[in-house]
């Protein structure tokens, strides 16, 4: 079966389903069975709006989707036939599933009527205090050498590097040989980097690494020799930019949009709250009945194997 028009009237449809008033506009038929506009705008509520147009966006989702729809609603039509929906299990998942519906609706429509105050004072506040974290961070980049112990004392491997850095001190500029060499370097990295590192203080390195590498100061300075658990390295220094602070113009909608987010948490906490102002009635047995209910007789439970303890 083609769908691959179809898909493209329903990218073009379904994303405005639920302003167009024309949401029962059929997509595909079989049998007496119909998909409409409708039904795909129900399947798309299970997603979040700003991902609609990333999925429609591909015919074959689009293919799956309406046909798993159309394949739904003919075995819903046969369990009704069957008089499953009669079942009381049934009736009660049904149930269930319609809390679930109307409960997330009715937070979405409190989130909505939410009022947002002024968020720009206690931005600008948030920006102050927290100014440091405001910045575009600072970008160390190095170049080293590394001498691996594999294959050699660590004494050995330590002296080879010392010698490695006193070619570096006699001449800086010449540190792209001293990486060349493979008698010295053996970063497996080396040929299509030259042993260049950037963000050299980054905490996804060595900490021995990164602490040197934030150390060096002036262009071209070479490190003392220091040991990772890759070996010993020696390091240059080729370009150091500190961290920049962000004018509060430039960070302004990221915190307001921070705060919007935690006021909204706070409003959807505070609402919630005022169901429990009234005490509920628990029945003392509740976990004996449910587990009784739910919980085949004999069954060892992974808390009483752990203990040695039955109910």
């Amino acid at each position: 079966m083609k769908w691959n028009l179809l898909s493209a009237g329903v990218f073009l449809c379904a994303a405005s389903w639920a302003h167009s008033g024309d949401v029962d506009t059929q997509i595909v038929s079989q049998g007496g069975t119909i998909v409409t506009l409708a039904d795909v705008g129900a399947y798309m509520q299970h997603m979040p709006e700003n991902r609609w147009a990333g999925f429609l966006d591909s015919p074959k989702r689009v293919d799956q989707m309406v046909i798993g729809i159309l394949r739904n609603k003919q075995l819903q039509q046969q369990a009704i036939e069957m008089k499953l929906d009669q079942d009381p299990s049934v009736k009660a998942e049904i149930a269930f599933v319609t809390m679930e519906v109307l409960s997330r609706r009715r937070m979405t429509a409190f989130e909505k009527s939410v009022t947002y105050p002024s968020m720009e004072a206690a931005a600008r506040e948030q920006y102050m205090v927290h100014q440091k974290d405001y910045a575009v961070p600072a970008n160390v980049e190095v170049q080293h050498v590394l001498v691996s112990t594999h294959g050699r004392t660590d004494a050995d491997a330590k002296a080879l590097a010392e010698k490695v850095r006193a070619e570096a001190m006699a001449s800086p500029s010449g540190f792209d040989e001293l990486v060349k060499k493979k008698k010295y370097s053996e970063d497996p990295s080396k040929d299509s980097n030259t042993g260049h590192i950037p963000d050299a203080t980054s905490d996804k390195l060595a900490p021995e690494f990164a602490d040197a590498a934030g150390k060096l100061q002036k262009k071209d300075q070479i490190s003392p020799v220091i040991k990772t658990q890759f070996g010993y390295h020696v390091l240059r220094l080729v370009q150091s930019e500190p961290a920049r602070p962000l004018e509060f113009a430039q960070v302004k909608d990221k915190i307001v949009a921070k705060l919007k987010e935690n006021y909204l948490a706070e409003q959807r906490q505070a609402f919630l709250l005022k169901f429990d102002e009234g005490q509920p009635t628990v029945n003392p047995d509740i976990a004996k009945l449910i587990r009784e209910r739910f919980v085949p007789a004999g069954t060892v439970t992974p808390a009483q194997a752990a203990t040695g303890k039955k109910d």
